[in-house]
């Protein structure tokens, strides 16, 4: 367990912690001949746990408490689940002592301590008027049951009977009930003579043993837009200030390290982590407390574990959030985080210097339009009142599929399809890397038959439409894996039939009468007897058959996918459409796009005819026009 410090400066945060765990956690000579903490120190203290009769250790970092090291401080609290504020007993409530309490309340910590140092210079009626304080103070600040301790780090005084309340409260300590992936802040990291490379952070999350490989990520490297990882092995481990195999959240960790990096590689704030994020994360939404107002697109500096950022605040449901409510956001960082969801980032002014609220992730993904529709909002309004991975993950699976492998670094779990799959009433399937509710499959294939008769109402001159068409206009914006699953379901189920490559209705089938079939021979073969696609009227003359029937009959030769209409009334052979889309696909395939000169010498034809093939052939969706040449969109379509 790890237990922060916070308080105002010469307040005896450093001493008290000397006098708890016999440490001087100043290790840098400038700070004990000033007499002053400048950055994060470590201190620990064994003890023998009546939880487990073993030798257990309590961490403690400690923070400085100058307004000018601000930084710092957040820098150790920002990883700490739990805090003790320390106020001087002859001095009382100081300027940072309001902050850092502020800033406590705006970290949620799981619990806090405070504790009135310096007794010996106070007087009982001094120390029992600064309690009344404190604890009207806590009460306001949102701390229902606020525990208060009087000491001395000079003559003793009190020191065991705190000793025993953290004890008793490391013991006490729950661990997460959901096992998340390995996550540590570094907050340092130096070189050490016959190890090697060292770093040091608080554990956040997970457990790790020597051996084990992490995947380090470097801010530096997210700001260039890079989300690659470099892996490090394990090659030793100390744990609360003892050498030890295995590590686990809410525990200091000092970890030697292995693998092709260096010191200058590493910078504070950067990630030692068991599952990397696989994208740049540059803006999320979050679920808003407000300390002070804060208005729409506000700056901001985001404060998160032990680094920090520039951002812009965007309200998506007002132009102005008071102080003590709550909001709706989206964030937008100028140098991108390292964040998984239900992290809690502190905002501050950096002008004022201020703390503006915190945000509680509750989107990594945010999209790109549509942020304050009404439906976008709902959803971020209950999303934001889960905090359990499974009963997030139920929520946002029945809203839409999921990938599997960005639920993982998401939520930090790498049993994700067990925590998703533990559902009671709505069974999960799964589709490659895709997860989706069976009611979602059933809504998706309904859509996808009644696109397809909406189609054949319309196009009653066709027999049905490649994939990738239906695709676009029955499953668009879907995953692809999804979608290809279904039709196999339905193809395998005949509710779908492929004919030649066209996908239609079982019910979308006719058959040729004798009479038909006799004159369907005749018009075959004058219809291969020439490249250039026939008219209705030419065809009946040459045929000699009434052109009124000769229409008809089209109709029910393109509904059986035996010839196609390019435009109305002029037809062409599905033989003669494969020949032409295999030329273009060997074209583009050579050149990479064909332009219209192109394909009036690959088909021999006139401009205006190539013209009009060329549109049907966009229309089906085999090619897509991009300014004044063709490019393949659907290339399994039209395959002899």
């Amino acid at each position: 367990m790890i237990i922060a410090t916070a308080g105002h400066v010469d307040h005896g945060k450093t001493h008290l912690l000397q006098a708890l765990t016999g440490t001087n956690a100043d290790r840098l000579p400038e700070e004990q001949k000033r007499g002053l903490t400048i950055d994060l120190g470590y201190a620990f203290m064994p003890y023998l746990s009546a939880t487990t009769q073993q030798q257990e250790t309590l961490g403690f970092i400690d923070v400085p408490g100058h307004e000018k090291f601000l930084s710092n401080m957040l820098a150790g609290v920002g990883t700490a689940h739990h805090a003790m504020l320390i106020v001087a007993g002859d001095e009382g409530m100081m300027a940072q002592s309001y902050e850092h309490l502020a800033i406590l309340r705006l970290l949620a910590m799981d619990s806090l301590t405070v504790v009135i140092t310096k007794s010996d210079l106070t007087t009982v009626e001094q120390l029992q008027q600064l309690e009344a304080q404190l604890t009207q103070l806590l009460f306001q600040q949102g701390f229902t049951e606020p525990q208060i301790f009087h000491c001395s780090a000079i003559t003793g005084d009190g020191i065991d009977t705190l000793k025993q309340h953290l004890i008793a409260l490391c013991d006490n300590e729950k661990q997460q009930q959901e096992q998340q992936g390995f996550r540590l802040a570094i907050d340092r990291a130096f070189h050490v003579k016959g190890a090697g490379l060292v770093v040091t952070g608080t554990a956040l999350s997970g457990n790790i043993a020597v051996g084990d490989s992490l995947q380090f990520v470097s801010h530096h490297k997210l700001k260039q837009g890079q989300a690659q990882t470099k892996t490090v092995r394990i090659k030793g481990l100390h744990v609360q200030g003892k050498t030890a195999q295995t590590a686990t959240e809410n525990q200091r960790v000092a970890m030697n390290i292995v693998g092709d990096i260096d010191k200058q590689d590493l910078n504070r704030g950067d990630w030692l982590v068991e599952i990397a994020p696989n994208t740049v994360i540059n803006r999320v939404a979050v679920a808003l407390t407000a300390n002070t107002d804060i208005k729409h697109w506000q700056a901001v500096q985001v404060f998160h574990a032990a680094t920090h950022t520039t951002a812009r605040i965007a309200l998506l449901e007002t132009d102005e959030v008071k102080a003590g409510n709550s909001a709706l956001a989206e964030i937008t960082f100028d140098s991108p985080l390292c964040l998984a969801e239900q992290d809690r980032l502190l905002l501050r002014d950096p002008a004022l210097k201020t703390n503006l609220g915190s945000g509680l992730v509750i989107d990594l993904l945010p999209p790109n339009r549509g942020k304050r529709k009404p439906e976008r909002l709902a959803y971020l309004t209950q999303r934001a009142t889960l905090n359990a991975t499974k009963d997030i993950v139920a929520f946002k699976l029945a809203n839409k599929p999921q990938s599997i492998s960005e639920l993982t670094w998401q939520h930090q779990c790498s049993n994700i399809e067990q925590v998703a799959c533990h559902q009671d009433d709505n069974q999960i399937n799964q589709y490659g890397d895709y997860l989706c509710t069976s009611d979602y499959q059933a809504q998706l294939q309904q859509l996808i038959i009644e696109k397809l008769a909406q189609y054949h109402q319309q196009e009653n001159d066709h027999i049905g439409l490649g994939k990738d068409r239906l695709y676009r206009i029955a499953a668009l914006n879907q995953p692809t894996t999804i979608f290809n699953a279904l039709l196999t379901q339905l193809l395998a189920q005949q509710r779908i039939i492929n004919t030649r490559g066209w996908l239609h209705l079982a019910s979308h089938q006719l058959q040729l009468t004798e009479q038909e079939q006799k004159h369907w021979i005749h018009v075959a073969q004058m219809m291969q007897s020439t490249r250039e696609p026939w008219w209705v009227r030419d065809l009946a003359n040459a045929c000699d058959i009434d052109e009124d029937e000769l229409r008809t009959l089209s109709y029910k030769l393109a509904q059986l996918g035996y010839i196609s209409a390019i435009v109305k009334d002029r037809y062409v052979t599905h033989e003669y459409l494969i020949h032409i889309a295999n030329a273009v696909r060997k074209h583009i395939e050579q050149n990479q796009k064909l332009e219209t000169a192109n394909f009036r010498n690959l088909s021999q034809l006139g401009r205006k005819v190539a013209v009009q093939i060329l549109e049907y052939l966009d229309k089906i969706g085999f090619t897509k026009r991009k300014f004044n040449y063709r490019e393949l969109r659907d290339e399994d379509l039209l395959k002899g």
